[in-house]
């Protein structure tokens, strides 16, 4: 009735406050969206608002470590990205916020729009520092700050949520550092797992799976996590899966003799969740539907189908990197399965289920450079890292 009492008087005002009104309303909805999208949606957001911060924090933190040097600096810049964003999701989510119910105010009220802003910035955060007259400010003061509340509030959850997935992604990181080295390689995790005389066993088996799946569905749900990266330089979550894959493949193609089922399941949780993890990246930095991973009981069918093709698939590797493990391999007393063709072939079949996901992930999260982990980006193509043993042994000639 406010409005149309000035009707008479000027058409021009009731069309600023209306479509103020309406402005601030597509903001709320969206801010909203994008919020519970980002926080509360368990499953990578398709918001646009969140698709846009994923960018431009990614294109940003690639021009920044441009001139990194050496890895150590690199490493060191990069620390910041994931706790940036989520820094900068909560800023300009409150922004966003405060200026659709700038907009509100002014609909509803007709005041200046600074002084609508600053109705806005008190409500949101519950100072009380300005008390809004009539039925639609003290409405729009009300449902602004409990908005505010409510996004803190929702905000640390989130904050809860992510830093207790990384703890107990990195507390096995740190248990495992021992057995697949620093930075991880496949065949150090063997030979280290053979002195250290310690199998995989169905114990062992379920908590490298349990360690996968947590790190999969954590991962997968929050994108973010992604890029919170190890407190040591050398480690990083994709190299020691890589890894870890890597000794379950050469322990089933080159070592056992016969088939271990609970290096199988391993191999294909693993596998899912690469392609799972890599889908869910795409979707953060690029759009599109986080769909495509691969099903655990199609790749633990495949691992086990018995079959000895004469031309191997791309296994992300060399002939001659293979042959250069295996030789590391009996130098330090592992026995090897006759037929080392076989093996190369067998090999073979089964990485190709992970290779190219995790090489993706290793070079799209710029991970440490270790070996068997897949090119680099041609700006940070630092040298090569290895593991203690492997470097120990290469430095002396035994290869």
């Amino acid at each position: 009735m406010h409005l149309l009492s000035l009707a008479a008087q000027d058409w021009t005002m009731v069309f600023l406050r209306a479509g103020s009104s309406v402005l601030g309303l597509l903001l709320l909805w969206a801010a909203i969206m994008a919020a519970v999208g980002v926080m509360l949606v368990p499953r990578p957001s398709n918001q646009r608002l969140a698709l846009w911060v994923g960018r431009a924090c990614h294109f940003l933190f690639k021009v920044i470590t441009r001139r990194a040097k050496n890895f150590a600096q690199l490493d060191r810049q990069l620390a910041v990205q994931g706790p940036t964003t989520v820094l900068i999701y909560l800023t300009l989510f409150l922004f966003i916020f405060v200026g659709a119910f700038a907009f509100l105010f002014y609909g509803v009220t007709g005041c200046p729009l600074t002084e609508a802003f600053y109705n806005s910035g008190s409500s949101m955060s519950t100072l009380g520092v300005v008390q809004g007259s009539g039925f639609g400010a003290m409405t729009v003061m009300f449902v602004s700050a409990f908005t505010g509340t409510t996004v803190i509030s929702v905000f640390i959850g989130f904050l809860l949520t992510l830093y207790t997935a990384y703890t107990a992604r990195e507390t096995y990181m740190s248990k495992v550092a021992m057995i697949c080295g620093e930075p991880g390689w496949g065949p150090e995790m063997v030979v280290r797992l053979r002195k250290l005389q310690l199998e995989i066993d169905p114990d062992g088996a379920g908590q490298v799976i349990n360690w996968i799946c947590a790190m999969r569905v954590s991962q997968y749900i929050y994108p973010l996590l992604n890029h919170f990266r190890s407190p040591v330089r050398d480690r990083h979550w994709t190299v020691t899966l890589l890894a870890t894959l890597d000794a379950a493949a050469i322990r089933l193609a080159a070592v056992d003799a016969e088939m271990n089922m609970d290096l199988v399941r391993v191999l294909a949780q693993g596998a899912d969740a690469c392609h799972a993890l890599r889908a869910s990246e795409l979707s953060r930095t690029k759009g599109g539907e986080a769909e495509g991973a691969m099903l655990t009981w199609m790749i633990e069918e495949s691992l086990l189908v018995q079959c000895d093709d004469h031309v191997a698939p791309d296994p992300g590797i060399t002939r001659a990197e293979w042959d250069r493990a295996m030789a590391f391999l009996t130098s330090h007393g592992i026995e090897l399965l006759p037929d080392r063709d076989a093996s190369w072939r067998a090999f073979c079949r089964v990485r190709q289920h992970y290779a190219a996901p995790a090489y993706f992930l290793t070079r799209h999260l710029d991970a440490v450079h270790a070996p068997w982990s897949g090119p680099r980006d041609q700006a940070f193509d630092f040298p090569l890292v290895w593991p203690l043993m492997a470097r120990k042994a290469f430095a002396q000639g035994e290869q």
